[in-house]
C-alpha cells in the first residue's frame, strides 16, 4: 500500500540520496516551486546527496541554464543528468564518418549534436527522410498542435528503410504551465508498435541510472535501500524506481493532479481511492505519495 505523506521531512532521514525529477516536481516549465527547492536545501543540509535526473532532450549545460533562470541553482543539487546528454553521447560514439540524421523535433534541440555539426560529422535532414541513416526524436515538430496521425508517412518510410529510432525523451506528455503537450515517447511507442527498432534514453531505462550510481559511488557508498526516487510520472519515474528496486515518492500534483487532487472544503487533498486504482492499473509500486514535493 502507498503511504500518503504531507512533507518530505517525514521520511527524509531514511535516505542518504535522492534521484529527483525536475518537471512537475521542482518546476512546471514556467516557474519553480519554492517549497520544493527548500526541501532539497534541507536534505542537503543533513548531508543528503541530490541527483536531478530529467528526460529533457537537451544536453546538461542547456538544462543547467534553463533551471538557473527558474531559480534552481547548482547549490541545490550535487549532480544533473539529462536523457539528451545520453542521446548525444550515443550519437557521438556511433558517428565515425558522416551520419545523415532525420530529426523529429524543433531546431532548439539540435543542441544534442553539440560539436558534431561543426566537425561535419552530422547532416541533419528534416525535409527528406529518404536520405537518412538514423531517426532522432527529441519532441514532436509542434508539441502543442501536432496530431500523431501526421507522423504516419514518416514512420512508414522509417520502417521500410529499417532505420533505428533514437528517443531522447521517453515521456509521453508534459504539462507546460497549464498546457499539456506531446513528448517524443509517444511517437517512439508508435514506431515500436509498427515493428521499428527504438533505443530509449532516460527514465525508466537502466542506462540513465547507471551513470547516477557511478557518481554516488564516487562521492560515497550508497546502498539501494538508502536511495529514493522522486517524480510525477508513473511510467518513467516510478517504473524506473521499480525496475531498479529503489523506493519511490510520487508527486501527485504533477501529471496526475487533474484526476487525483480533489477539493475538500477549503483544502485540496489526494483522492486516495482513485490514486490506488491508477497505480494498480499501471502495474507499478509506489511507496509514498505526496500532494506537492515540499
Amino acid at each position: 500500500m502507498t503511504d500518503i505523506i504531507r512533507t518530505f521531512s517525514e521520511i527524509s532521514e531514511k535516505y542518504t540520496a535522492v534521484i529527483c525529477d525536475l518537471w512537475g516536481c521542482l518546476h512546471n516549465g514556467v516557474k519553480s516551486f519554492p517549497r520544493a527547492i527548500k526541501a532539497l536545501e534541507d536534505f542537503k543540509a543533513s548531508n543528503g546527496k541530490v541527483v536531478l535526473v530529467t528526460n529533457a532532450p537537451r544536453p546538461i549545460a542547456n538544462v543547467e541554464y534553463q533551471i538557473e533562470n527558474l531559480g534552481i541553482k547548482k547549490t541545490h543539487y550535487d549532480m544533473l543528468l539529462t536523457s539528451g546528454e545520453l542521446t548525444s553521447n550515443y550519437i557521438s560514439e556511433i558517428c565515425e564518418n558522416r551520419l545523415n540524421v532525420f530529426h523529429i523535433g524543433g531546431k532548439r534541440h539540435h543542441s544534442i549534436y553539440k560539436d558534431m555539426i561543426d566537425e561535419k560529422r552530422i547532416l541533419i535532414e528534416i525535409e527528406n527522410i529518404e536520405k537518412a541513416d538514423l531517426i532522432v526524436c527529441t519532441e514532436p515538430f509542434d508539441p502543442s498542435r501536432d496530431q500523431l496521425s501526421g507522423y504516419e508517412n514518416i514512420l512508414k518510410i522509417g520502417i521500410e528503410k529499417q532505420l533505428t529510432f533514437l528517443c531522447a525523451n521517453p515521456d509521453l506528455v508534459v504539462d507546460v504551465g497549464e498546457i499539456r503537450e506531446l513528448c517524443a515517447g509517444t511517437i517512439a511507442s508508435i514506431y515500436e508498435k509498427m515493428g521499428g527498432n527504438v533505443i530509449y534514453f532516460g527514465k525508466p531505462y537502466n542506462n540513465i541510472y547507471q551513470d547516477v550510481y557511478s557518481f554516488l559511488n564516487k562521492v560515497n557508498e550508497h546502498k539501494a535501500e538508502s536511495i529514493l526516487c522522486i517524480g510525477d510520472g508513473l511510467n518513467t519515474d516510478i517504473r524506473g524506481a521499480n525496475n531498479e528496486k529503489l523506493d519511490s515518492l510520487l508527486v501527485v500534483g504533477g501529471l496526475l493532479k487533474k484526476m487525483h487532487l480533489i477539493k475538500k472544503g477549503s483544502n485540496t487533498i489526494i483522492d486516495k481511492r482513485k490514486l490506488d486504482q491508477t497505480i494498480e492499473n499501471n502495474e507499478v509500486r509506489v511507496d509514498y505519495a505526496i500532494k506537492f514535493f515540499e
